[in-house]
């Protein structure tokens, strides 16, 4: 067998984000990263980035579908949502959105989260959140 120290210069990278019984009438909050369920919440907003980099997607999947009402997520950093890419469901269960490479990028050490906003008639109150920040980080000075 052979170890090779070959490291691609670019790598894609999931950053994952979750909300317990999504409620309404919630304006850009921001989600904590995704744990195993448990007694005590783990309030932690954001990724801080080794290396600087972009955004170049985002997915979710819900527990279960809405019947009415919105619910808008979208990628932050340092606590500002970018325009793009960003999700708009009503009944989905799933989706994703993507961008192109250079539309949202970011310098080392910045914080990478993720927030929602949901109307005052989202009735997926029972429905837990997944949300997937995808980046491509540019590895150098290693």
């Amino acid at each position: 067998m052979r170890i090779d120290k070959t490291l691609g210069k670019y790598q894609l990278v999931p950053l994952v984000f979750g909300q317990d019984n999504v409620a309404a009438s919630q304006t850009n909050v921001q989600l904590y990263a995704q744990q195993v369920g448990g007694p005590v919440e783990l309030a932690v907003e954001g990724y801080t980035m080794p290396f600087a980099g972009e955004i170049v997607g985002i997915s979710y999947s819900l527990s279960a579908a809405a019947t009415a009402g919105s619910l808008t997520i979208g990628q932050t950093i340092a606590g500002t949502e970018a325009a793009d890419p960003t999700l708009s469901v009503t009944t989905g269960t799933s989706g994703s959105d993507t961008c192109n490479r250079g539309t949202v990028t970011f310098a080392k050490n910045a914080s990478i989260g993720a927030e929602i906003t949901t109307s005052a008639g989202w009735d997926g109150t029972s429905s837990d959140l997944l949300v997937v920040v995808w980046v491509i980080l540019a590895i150098t000075g290693i």
